[in-house]
């Protein structure tokens, strides 16, 4: 019973199909105007992305979230 069994490639799958779950589910909440739950799920995407070491889907999600955020979220000049 001292078998090591290697279930890494199974993580990894796991995190890319669980990061574009959640970038799915961030655009049904992006065209119903939910925007802070949007970028909630961005950033949730983007640290399963980056467990699962997709750094261009990293770098896909990352914009998402910049393009939501200075788009939806400016800040209010005083």
């Amino acid at each position: 019973m001292d078998r090591k069994i290697d279930t890494s490639a199974q993580f990894i799958e796991f995190y890319k199909k669980k990061g574009d779950y959640l970038v799915s589910l961030s655009e049904n909440h992006f065209k119903n105007v939910e925007y802070r739950k949007c970028l909630e799920l961005l950033n949730q995407a983007h640290n399963m992305y980056m467990k699962g070491n997709y750094t261009e889907l990293v770098e896909q999600t990352k914009q998402r979230f910049m393009e939501i955020k200075e788009k939806y979220f400016q800040k209010k000049q005083v």
